[in-house]
C-alpha cells in the first residue's frame, strides 16, 4: 500500500488538519448570518457527504448532524453498534445513537438548545423525507424551516488545496483500475469477472467503492452503446469492446473515469473514429474549462459529436454526483443548466457519442479542476484504446 495516505499519529483513519475544518465552519457559519439562521440540520445517509464535510463521518446508515451558528455540533446516527467507528472517525466529539427513530431525539436536542422558535436551514429540503420535513413543522410550529441546501453546495463546490488532495488520490485509485483492466481482460471472461478486477485493483490501497458501469458488445454487431449500471453473464470474446464509467473514493471524495478496451483485435474503424470523436471533445472542452467559461461556452465545445455524425446519449459534463450542472450535446436529451466555472471547482468531461441508430457508442473522459490554463486532470492513466488479451 502507499502510505503517502496512510493516517498518522492519534487517528486511525484520514481526516483534514484542524485548520481545513475552522475554513469549513466559518464559511458555513457566514453563510448562516447572511440567512439570519440559528442552526442548520443536514439529514444523511449511506455515503452521505453533506455530513462528512462538517464531521469527516462517512456514514454507513442513516444520520443526521445539527449544527448550531454558536456552539458544538452533534451527529446523530441510526445503529447503535456503530458508535465506536463513528466516534473514531468524526472530529465532531458528539456522536449519539437517535434511538429507534430520529425525531425524537432531535426534538429533544433542538428543545435543550433553545431552539424551538428559531430559523433552521435544512440540508436539504429538497432531498429530506417529506415525513421528516412535516414532522419537524408539526413539532416546532413556532420555529422556521428553511431550505439551505443550495446556499451549502455552494460553499462546497470551490474545493481546498486539502480537498483537491483527496481527490488526486481517488484519481490514482481510479487510474489503477484501468490499469488492472488492461493487463487482465481477455476473451473468456465475464462481465462480473470484468467487474472483480476494478474491486480487486483498488481495496488494498485504502479505496471506496463507486460507481463501476460497465457494458461489453462485439464491435462487429454492437448491441450496447452506453457503460450499463449492472453487469451481465456475457461473455466477451475476440473482437469484443468493453466500455466503462469508473469511480473509486478517497475518504468521502470522488474521481471518475471513462475508458474502452478492445479485446483480442485493433479496435474497427468506427469505435476508432467514436474514440477520436470522444477525445477530440474531450479536449475542446477541456482546454476551456476556465474561470468565468458558462454553460453554452461548454456545449458549443461539444459539437464536433454532432459534426462527425454521431449523437449523445449521457451528458458530456457534470459536477458531483451527476449534478451541477448535468450537460449534454446540443443533440442530447440534457437541457441546458445555466452555470459558471470557478476556478478550483472539479467536474467530469464524458464525451460519449453513439451512432444515430444507438446500437455502438463509447465513454471516454476524466475529471479535472478548473484553472486559469484549462482543465487540470485528476487522472494519469492515458487516452488510450489498449487492445487486451
Amino acid at each position: 500500500m502507499n502510505t503517502e495516505f496512510a493516517p498518522t499519529g492519534p487517528y486511525l483513519y484520514p481526516r483534514f488538519s484542524d485548520s481545513e475544518y475552522t475554513r469549513r465552519y466559518a464559511a458555513v457559519r457566514a453563510a448562516m448570518r447572511q440567512e439570519s439562521l440559528d442552526a442548520i440540520l443536514i439529514a444523511g445517509a449511506r455515503g452521505s457527504s453533506d455530513v462528512h464535510y462538517i464531521s469527516n463521518y462517512l456514514a454507513q446508515s442513516p444520520c443526521w448532524l445539527l449544527f448550531p451558528r454558536d456552539g458544538e455540533p452533534a451527529v446523530f446516527i441510526h445503529f447503535f453498534n456503530h458508535q465506536p467507528c463513528a466516534k473514531a472517525q468524526s472530529v465532531v466529539n458528539d456522536v449519539r445513537w437517535y434511538g429507534p427513530a430520529p425525531l425524537p431525539t432531535l426534538a429533544e436536542e433542538i428543545r435543550r438548545r433553545d431552539l424551538a422558535k428559531s430559523k433552521i436551514g435544512l440540508v436539504s429540503m429538497r432531498s429530506m423525507s417529506y415525513g421528516h420535513v412535516t414532522d419537524l413543522q408539526r413539532l416546532f410550529p413556532a420555529a422556521e424551516w428553511v431550505d439551505f441546501g443550495p446556499a451549502f453546495g455552494r460553499i462546497r463546490r470551490v474545493r481546498s488545496e486539502e480537498e483537491l488532495a483527496y481527490l488526486r488520490r481517488s484519481g490514482y485509485l481510479t487510474d489503477l483500475a484501468c490499469e488492472a483492466l488492461e493487463q487482465k481482460l481477455r476473451p473468456g471472461m465475464t462481465e462480473q469477472d470484468i467487474l472483480s478486477i476494478v474491486y480487486g485493483s483498488y481495496i488494498k490501497n485504502g479505496g471506496d467503492p463507486g460507481i463501476h458501469f460497465i457494458a461489453s458488445t462485439k464491435m462487429d454487431a454492437p448491441d450496447r452503446f452506453v457503460p450499463w449500471q449492472k453487469t451481465t453473464a456475457r461473455v466477451i470474446e475476440s473482437g469484443s469492446v468493453v466500455i466503462t464509467e469508473l469511480t473509486v473514493s478517497y475518504w468521502g471524495y470522488s474521481t471518475q473515469i471513462h475508458r474502452p478496451f478492445a479485446i483480442g483485435k485493433e479496435p474497427s474503424p468506427l469505435y476508432r473514429k467514436l474514440f477520436d470523436t470522444a477525445f477530440e471533445c474531450y479536449e475542446n472542452i477541456r482546454s476551456i474549462c476556465k474561470p468565468g467559461v458558462t454553460s453554452e461556452q461548454l456545449i458549443a465545445a461539444s459539437s464536433v459529436i454532432e459534426e462527425n455524425g454521431f449523437t449523445a446519449y449521457d451528458s458530456v459534463f457534470h459536477g458531483e454526483a451527476g449534478k451541477s450542472p448535468e450537460l449534454g450535446t446540443r443533440s442530447a436529451a440534457h437541457p441546458p443548466e445555466p452555470w459558471t466555472l470557478i476556478e478550483n471547482m472539479v467536474h467530469v468531461i464524458q464525451p460519449n457519442p453513439v451512432t444515430r441508430d444507438f446500437k455502438a457508442g463509447l465513454q471516454l473522459g476524466a475529471a479535472v479542476i478548473v484553472k486559469p490554463d484549462g482543465g487540470e486532470p485528476l487522472h494519469n492513466y492515458p487516452f488510450k484504446f489498449p487492445v487486451c488479451g
